[in-house]
Order: structure tokens, then C-alpha cells, then sequence
């Protein structure tokens, strides 16, 4: 069995031998494995178009068939055309299936696996599917345009993997692997605001809502200043139930912490009129709450808004 890897370098294990970098014979005969390992099977003709982007040389087919030629051998070296578990086909190439295993399809197959199922049944799934995909796709084609794609692509899947994965554990109980994988996530994609969602409830879960203020708080400066909008009315909600809940003994200093550091911003924006007056409505009814959060959470100090700076 051929074992394909294309999530991180693209490597071949079969058996005890491993290839991996100049061992396909260059960067031609490493990009045919790579694009029927994605693909499946192409004509000829396709297959030149994705390799040489857009423009292929004259003789594209004889060059074509050459490099397939190389990688077989690299492939097998005692092996034989008839053998090779690169297969000739209705004018194009396929790669025998019988014969050979590929990550990409097998992350794909356990995402299937996984949809419409409960925590229970989801999660095993899942988690092996992020096993495979701990690295972007194909991370030694930096700029094919197939590649690109590709890798958008498998990057989104993957942060739907871990946003899920994190939404089944938290509904289980396990609040610290709901925060591991809604932190993955956000790796992948910063501006994941389902991700942040579960990374404040799973705070909260875990009993460290100071901590749940925080990130509510990153994930709001990242979305205005890269996005220039609030957070969804799911987050805004969440918050608002953190700020009304009590405050457990001992958790005092940290909320109270992570409130008047988003106290200090508010009072130095003002009123925002410069940005219309709902966000200054919005920023108004903020502080409001922010302050009664203060004073119940820290009853002596009595701290104002105002005062805060």
C-alpha cells in the first residue's frame, strides 16, 4: 500500500521507504502525484493545463508522459509499467486505488463520517481527521494556482472541523478540549467568530470568567479593526449573561480586571458620534453596564466609569 501525504510536504510512504522532497525526480513529477492524489484522474490535457498554469509547451503530451515515466520509477524502481500504481486510462492518468491511500480523502471520508451525528458519535471521527490535517495542504506549492486553491479550501474545512469539534466536546462537559480546539481554530483563522463564540462559553464552562471576559473583549477589538464590525448578536448575548452573572469568591480581582480594561477603552472613545449615533448608543448602554458590572463585582471601590482611566 502507497500511502500519500499531501497536508504539510507532499511524501510517499510504502512499506519502510519514504519519499518526500527531490525524491519524486523533481518538481514536475512531484506535482503529477500531487494533482492526481487530489484529483483523482485527468485527461492528459487538463493535467498539462494545471501543470505548466495555463500554458503549456508545444510538445506538452511527450514532455508529459516523460515525467509520469520518472515518477513511476521513483515510485517503483523494480516495478514495471503494467505494475505501476499510476494507471493509464481513457487518455489520462489515474492513481490505482486498490493500491493507494490518501490523507486528503481519508479527512474528507471522516468529515462525512462525523455530519449530522450527536458529540458521542461525531468526535471520534473528528479528532481523526484532525490528526491528519495538523498542517496546511501542500505546503511545498507555495504558488500554483491549483494548489492555492486547494489549500483555501482544506483550510476551511478545517476550521469548520475544529469549530465543530469544539462545540461537541463543550456540549459533553469537557470544557478544556472545547477550549483547545476552538484555540486551533482560531490559528487557522483569526477572524473565526464561531470559533471566539465557543472560546468565551468554554471559558465560562470552565468556571474562568474573567478569562471569558477577555477573549470576548480580543475577539471585539480583532473584528473592529480588521473588519470594522461588532460581534454577532450570539457573542453580545454571551456577554451579557458573563457581565450578569455573580461573581463567584475568589474570582473578584480577575473580572473585575478584564472589566476595566474595556472600561478604560470606552471611556477614552467617548460617545463615537463620529461613527453614527446607534454605535454611540450602543457604546452608552455598554458603559452602563459595565460600570453596575464593577460595582457589584468590587462593592467597596465603587469604582465609576468615569473614573477609570
Amino acid at each position: 500500500m502507497y500511502e500519500i501525504q499531501l497536508f504539510g510536504s507532499v511524501r510517499v510512504r510504502a512499506g519502510r521507504a519514504v519519499l518526500s522532497g527531490r525524491d519524486f525526480g523533481g518538481v514536475k513529477p512531484r506535482q503529477i502525484l500531487a494533482l492526481l492524489a487530489l484529483w483523482g484522474a485527468l485527461p492528459k490535457d487538463e493535467l498539462a493545463e494545471l501543470l505548466w498554469l495555463g500554458r503549456p509547451p508545444a510538445n506538452h503530451v511527450a514532455t508529459l508522459e516523460s515525467y509520469v515515466s520518472v515518477l513511476r520509477r521513483r515510485l517503483d524502481p523494480q516495478g514495471s509499467v503494467r505494475r505501476s500504481v499510476i494507471l493509464t486510462r481513457n487518455g489520462g492518468y489515474r492513481l490505482d486505488s486498490d493500491r493507494v491511500s490518501v490523507d486528503v480523502t481519508r479527512f474528507d471520508a471522516l468529515l462525512a463520517a462525523a455530519a449530522g451525528c450527536g458529540p458521542s458519535r461525531a468526535l471520534p471521527p473528528l479528532r481523526a481527521a484532525l490528526t491528519l490535517a495538523n498542517e496546511p495542504l501542500l505546503v511545498d506549492e507555495p504558488f500554483a494556482d491549483w494548489a492555492v486553491d486547494a489549500r483555501e479550501r482544506y483550510r476551511k474545512r478545517i476550521v469548520d472541523a475544529l469549530v465543530g469539534a469544539a462545540a461537541h466536546t463543550l456540549a459533553v462537559g469537557d470544557a478544556p478540549a472545547a477550549l483547545e480546539f476552538a484555540a486551533r481554530a482560531l490559528r487557522w483563522d483569526p477572524l473565526a467568530e464561531r470559533g471566539w463564540y465557543l472560546r468565551v462559553a468554554a471559558h465560562r464552562a470552565h468556571g474562568d470568567r474573567a478569562a471569558a471576559l477577555r477573549a470576548y473583549d480580543e475577539c471585539r477589538r480583532l473584528l473592529s479593526h480588521e473588519l470594522g464590525v461588532e460581534p454577532s448578536a450570539e457573542l453580545r448575548h454571551l456577554f451579557l449573561d458573563l457581565l450578569r452573572q455573580e461573581v463567584p469568591a475568589g474570582c473578584v480581582d480577575g473580572v473585575v480586571a478584564a472589566i476595566r480594561a474595556m472600561a478604560r477603552e470606552l471611556a477614552a472613545v467617548g460617545d463615537l458620534r463620529a461613527v453614527g449615533e446607534g454605535a454611540g448608543t450602543s457604546a452608552r448602554r455598554l458603559a452602563q453596564l459595565l460600570t453596575q458590572a464593577t460595582e457589584l463585582a468590587d462593592p467597596p471601590a465603587r469604582t465609576p466609569l468615569s473614573a477609570v482611566s
